[in-house]
C-alpha cells in the first residue's frame, strides 16, 4: 500500500469513525453514481462469447477479499469482464439483494462464458451451473464470527444503514453473546453451500486456512480449475504480493488475524461449547470438527 493510500485509508476511517451517520449518507450518494455495468448485467446485457465464466463464492471474513481482488485481476487479464453484484445490492439498493435468489432475474443476470462474477456472499441457484467454473472458498465459521464481530463493531465500512446499525449493536454486545446470537444464520448459509455446490460438477472447494498457509499451492490449484492461466505475469504477481502475515493485532484493520483457531483464545469455553452445538452439523459437512 502507498503512502497515500494509507494516509486517504486513514482519513476515511476517521470520518467513519468520528461521523457514521454522515459518511454513510455520503457513501451511499457516492455509489449511486458507480456500478454502471452491474446495473446492465442485471438486465441482460452483459452476454460475452470467450472461456467458461467463473464463480467465485465465499462468506463474510474467510479471506474473500483477497482472493476476490486476485481472480478480478486474474479474469481482467484473460479477458474476461468482472461483475460484482453482491457488493452492487450492498451499496446502492442494500433492500433489494434478495433478487439474486429470483429465477428471472438470475436467468438475465450470468452468461456462461467470458465472465467473472464474485464474491457471491450465498449459495444463489444459478442456472445450468455446470457450464461455469466455481470456486468456493470458506473457514471455520467459528473463526469467522469472531473476526465478523470485530470487523462489524470496529473496521467494517458503512455502506449503509443497515452496517451502522449492526456496528451499534456490535458495540453494546459482548462478542460471546454476539456470535451465539448470529450462529444460527452462519449454520444455514454454510449449509446451503454445502448442499447446492460442494462437490458439484465444476466446483473446486477450498479452505481459508490452506490459503493462509500454502498460497503458492493453493493458488495454482484456483488457476489451474479456472482456466485463468493465459498470463503467468500477473499470477507470479500476484504470487509476489500475497501477505497473511499480521504483527499484533490492529482492530481498525480488515485483516486484523489469521491465524487459524482464533475462537479459542476470544471466547469463553462455556460459549465454544455452545458454538459447537449449534453449529455441529456445519463442523462435521466441513470437516472442522
Amino acid at each position: 500500500m502507498s503512502k497515500s493510500t494509507s494516509i486517504s485509508r486513514r482519513a476515511r476511517l476517521w470520518v467513519m469513525k468520528q461521523c457514521p451517520e454522515t459518511y454513510v449518507k455520503l457513501s451511499r450518494a457516492y455509489n449511486s453514481l458507480l456500478w454502471k455495468k452491474e446495473q446492465r448485467g442485471l438486465q441482460g446485457e452483459i452476454m460475452p462469447e470467450g472461456p467458461p465464466s467463473v464463480l467465485f463464492y465465499s462468506y463474510y471474513r474467510c479471506g474473500s477479499m483477497f482472493l476476490s481482488r486476485a481472480l478480478e485481476k486474474l479474469a481482467v487479464a484473460n479477458g474476461l469482464e468482472h461483475v460484482d453484484y453482491c457488493s452492487y445490492f450492498v451499496k446502492v439498493h442494500p433492500d433489494q439483494g434478495s433478487q439474486l435468489f429470483d429465477k428471472a432475474t438470475l436467468a438475465r443476470a450470468f452468461h456462461p462464458t467470458g465472465c467473472h462474477y464474485g464474491t457471491l456472499r450465498r449459495a444463489y441457484p444459478v442456472p445450468s451451473h455446470e457450464l461455469y467454473r466455481s470456486v468456493l472458498l470458506l473457514r471455520d465459521p467459528r473463526d469467522c464470527l469472531v473476526s465478523h464481530y470485530y470487523s462489524v463493531r470496529d473496521s467494517h465500512t458503512l455502506n449503509n444503514r443497515g452496517n451502522l446499525e449492526a456496528r451499534k449493536e456490535a458495540l453494546r454486545t459482548d462478542i460471546d453473546q454476539w456470535v451465539l446470537g448470529k450462529a444460527g444464520q452462519y449454520a444455514q448459509d454454510f449449509e446451503q453451500f454445502h448442499a447446492r455446490l460442494v462437490g458439484k460438477p465444476g466446483v473446486l472447494f477450498l479452505r481459508y486456512e490452506e490459503m493462509v498457509t500454502a498460497f503458492p499451492d493453493f493458488l495454482r490449484k484456483v488457476v489451474t480449475h479456472t482456466g485463468l492461466d493465459k498470463d503467468q505475469e500477473a499470477v507470479a504477481r500476484i504470487l509476489e504480493k500475497a501477505d497473511f502475515e499480521v504483527s499484533g493485532e490492529n482492530l481498525l484493520s480488515h485483516k486484523r488475524s489469521v491465524k487459524p483457531g482464533n475462537h479459542l483464545k476470544k471466547l469463553k469455553p462455556e460459549t465454544i461449547d455452545r458454538l459447537n452445538g449449534a453449529l455441529a452439523e456445519v463442523l462435521e459437512l466441513f470437516d472442522y470438527r
